[in-house]
């Protein structure tokens, strides 16, 4: 841990010289850090290592040397604690320092050291690093994203940070939040799936703290799970070592801890020699995952130490998550699966992260403070550290009776200790109701019964068939759709009417653009039961798509039925109807998808551009300021304020705020949304102002299919194919037109990866043939000629 506690304790006097009273102050700046920087983005597609990450491209540079960069950092501080920000680096909170001692609870790594770790290549360690997607490390963490900083009307201030995952199309959100007063800082969480199907649903928040041989891992439970989800003893092995102690983990390699068992809202560790620690709390309903990493404590781990940090020593993490694991199969069969992110849904959840002072453990913990209970030579020792300012009582409870009640004045940073006698063998309860504290001496109240095993028994009674069923609907939530396709059409071989695989078919040919496929399939299930909500819900989608509009309301009014697909219904009634010109009835098919998803931001959409169709200018006003008020920012709702007053200024405040990687994807993405609402007008409008900050083959694509013009095509023609990568499900039949429309070899090779990125991989071979070697382009030769081995 770093010796720097002289020069925060000046820092913080200097601090309370300039703020008399308690306050929270934000600011951003550059700072010069030395880089180990990343570089040689692939512009060969990354379908050919991992079809499951694209569109993105990977990097292959890595520098072995140091260079000074100047990089974004938002500060955010109050008298207790200072967190800072990294926008440019996925959006991680860098770092976390408690200011009364100079402690990092949050491990912040001094040097920007760039390595080869993630899934698309570049990663830094330590800070809380936020990751969405299907798996790993989230595809931006390493690059910028969008953010804006705010002091909010209760002195707090806050950092929100997030981004588009590009496969998926879902949208994340973290919302860093200090108050004036606490000497913890919270996260707030938003992910919505925008699009009509389920996507893969992968979360978890990685924190990083110092590894010192005097930790204490600090999480409650009686296993942990492997990330195949095989359940083993925690915190005793079967070797009888403690490996909550780090100490104690000098044996074979990393370490990956998913801890449970117990019903628990928090984990974290402590450092008895500095007498110091960190915590995370979460309500277990909302983050049951509770992950421990250690790299190995051997050379093998030490390695890392270099190749990852300068001078700040090796680190551990804490990991939250929204599952039990980071989900990986192996050979052993248990009830964990991956899980799924339902149409139209939005997620929401709120962490705290802590420091811990002087209290000799974790026992308990809360948004608002820490407890250490231990108990010997019959007397209870009770210390509490609090994060905030408040009066309350502490009473511990034994047999039936209050053995002891205190008033107490709680403040942040300051250790209570209380010691009680306790000469009797019964439970007791040690209760601060002000600090949302509630401990428990016995351990099984809160211990969980439920199975992380499966019995022989019971696997044994399942099918052949259905275990190939949850096979493929396992490898279609991962994202591997031809392993997924293979799954389903063996079950239909031996069953042509098996519905869960015809549903999985189905849902494959949506995803892939083959709409006819798709609804023949969805049509024989309907054939066997007209009112399946998920089947009419299906049928709907595929309808929709094929334009047909009488069929599609028909089918998605028996799937509202289902109170499961009612609220993704409404939604996509009320864009039909947007597409009928029907704006008032759009509206109300809107709010009653917001009547069941109060958080179902299409629906909002839908109101907000049916209320300006409608001119009803209040009702628009409204609507956007309840999207900003949800995600503020959500890039659509500052766009549709160019829409209705399309001025320099609001193209500027629409603009300023996509800050990512991929801005053009933003572009496209509400382009296409605006077209899928039969909005063509308001989608060219913004392909045309896109066009002058930047020129993407892909948003001249977008503009002639609108315009249905030969002469914009021509204009994408000279533009280089490097990272040009179609992904859509929409943008197939574009490129089906350009192809009928132009010569350019490029369309061809960019409706193969398309076709490629959907599964249609002989499709896309048939293209890529058709161009024998006429093509002046490198990548090209690659990528067909991984695609010919796959095929083979």
């Amino acid at each position: 841990m770093k010796a720097i506690v002289n020069i925060f304790l000046l820092i913080s006097s200097l601090f309370l010289i300039c703020c008399s009273s308690e306050s929270a102050i934000i600011s951003e700046d550059y700072r010069t850090l030395k880089t180990y920087p990343f570089s040689d983005p692939n512009p060969i597609p990354i379908l050919t290592k991992d079809s499951r990450l694209y569109p993105y491209h990977s990097f292959e540079g890595y520098s072995h040397e140091g260079f000074s960069q100047d990089w974004k950092v938002v500060k955010m501080e109050n008298p207790h604690i200072e967190v800072y920000v990294l926008p440019e680096v996925g959006g991680k909170v860098w770092g976390a320092i408690d200011k009364s001692n100079g402690e990092e609870f949050i491990y912040r790594n001094e040097v920007m050291k760039f390595r080869n770790i993630s899934l698309r290549g570049p990663w830094t360690s330590g800070g809380i690093e936020f990751n969405f997607g299907v798996i790993g490390h989230t595809p931006a963490t390493a690059t910028p994203v969008d953010y804006l900083i705010r002091t909010n009307p209760n002195g707090s201030v806050s950092t929100f940070v997030g981004g588009m995952d590009l496969p998926s199309r879902t949208h994340w959100r973290v919302e860093i939040n200090l108050q004036k007063d606490h000497s913890s800082f919270d996260t707030y969480t938003k992910w919505y799936n925008p699009t009509p199907m389920i996507q893969p649903y992968y979360n978890w928040m990685t924190a990083a703290a110092f590894a010192q041989d005097d930790l204490e891992l600090i999480a409650p439970g009686n296993q942990y799970l492997k990330h195949s989800g095989e359940a083993r003893s925690w915190p005793i092995d079967d070797q009888n070592r403690n490996i909550s102690l780090y100490d104690n983990n000098r044996f074979e390699g990393h370490k990956s801890y998913h801890v449970v068992g117990a019903l628990k809202d928090f984990f974290g560790g402590y450092y008895h020699d500095d007498k110091y620690g960190f915590g995370h709390w979460a309500r277990y309903s909302e983050m049951p995952g509770q992950k421990i990493w250690l790299w190995a404590l051997s050379r093998q781990g030490g390695i890392w130490e270099e190749l990852l940090s300068d001078t700040d020593g090796q680190y551990i993490e804490f990991q939250a998550g929204r599952q039990f694991v980071q989900y990986s199969p192996g050979d052993h069969f248990n009830p964990i699966k991956k899980a799924g992110f339902d149409p139209y849904s939005t997620d929401q959840w709120h962490e705290s992260w802590f420091p811990i002072k002087a209290t000799g453990g974790m026992s308990e913990a809360s948004q608002y403070g820490v407890m250490y209970v231990n108990k010997t030579d019959n007397k209870i020792q009770v210390n509490i550290h609090s994060f905030l300012e408040r009066k309350g009582e502490i009473n511990i409870l034994s047999g039936g009776e209050t053995i002891f009640t205190q008033q107490v004045k709680f403040q942040p940073m300051e250790l209570n200790s209380f010691t009680v006698s306790h000469e009797t063998a019964n439970d007791y309860q040690v209760v601060i109701d002000a600090l949302d504290l509630h401990y428990y001496s016995n351990p099984n109240k809160l211990q969980l019964k439920r199975p992380f095993n499966t019995d022989p028994s019971v696997l044994a009674a399942v099918s052949e068939t259905d275990k190939q069923l949850n096979q493929g609907m396992e490898y279609l939530k991962a994202r591997r759709y031809a392993k997924a396709e293979k799954s389903f059409e063996d079950i239909l071989i031996e069953n042509p009417l098996n519905s869960g695989a015809l549903k999985g078919m189905a849902d494959l040919y949506y995803r892939s653009g083959k709409y006819a496929e798709g609804l023949s399939a969805i049509n024989k299930c309907l054939q066997l039961n007209a009112y399946h909500a998920e089947c009419n819900y299906m049928a709907g989608n595929l309808y929709r798509a094929m334009d047909e509009l009488a069929d599609a309301k028909e089918a998605f009014g028996w799937a509202a039925r289902s109170i499961a697909f009612r609220s993704a219904a409404y939604t996509q009634m009320a864009e039909i109807s947007l597409i009928e010109g029907h704006y008032s009835l759009a509206v109300e098919y809107a709010n009653q998808a917001l009547d069941f998803n109060r958080y179902n931001i299409n629906a909002y959409q839908v109101k907000a551009i049916a209320y300006r169709q409608l001119g009803n200018f209040k009702g628009n006003e409204i609507t956007l300021n309840q999207l900003l008020e949800i995600d503020p920012l959500h890039h659509l709702a500052n766009l549709e304020r160019y829409f209705l007053n399309p001025s320099g200024n609001n193209w500027e405040h629409y603009s300023k705020f996509i800050q990512n990687e991929y801005p053009d994807q933003i572009h496209l993405e509400l382009a296409i949304s605006y077209h899928n609402r039969g909005l063509d007008e308001e989608a060219i409008t913004l392909l045309k102002n896109a066009l002058e900050m930047r020129g993407n083959p892909l948003i001249y694509l977008w503009l002639a299919y609108l315009k249905t013009d030969r002469e914009v095509l021509g204009m994408a023609n000279e533009i280089s194919p490097n990272f040009v990568f179609p992904f859509r499900r929409e943008t197939i039949q574009a490129l089906e037109w350009a192809i009928e429309n132009s010569d350019d070899w490029k369309w061809k090779y960019y409706l193969a990866l398309n076709y490629w990125g959907k599964n249609r991989n002989r499709e896309a071979m048939a293209l890529m043939n058709s161009l024998d070697d006429n093509p002046d382009y490198a990548p090209f030769y690659i990528a067909r000629a991984s695609l010919k081995e796959k095929l083979n």
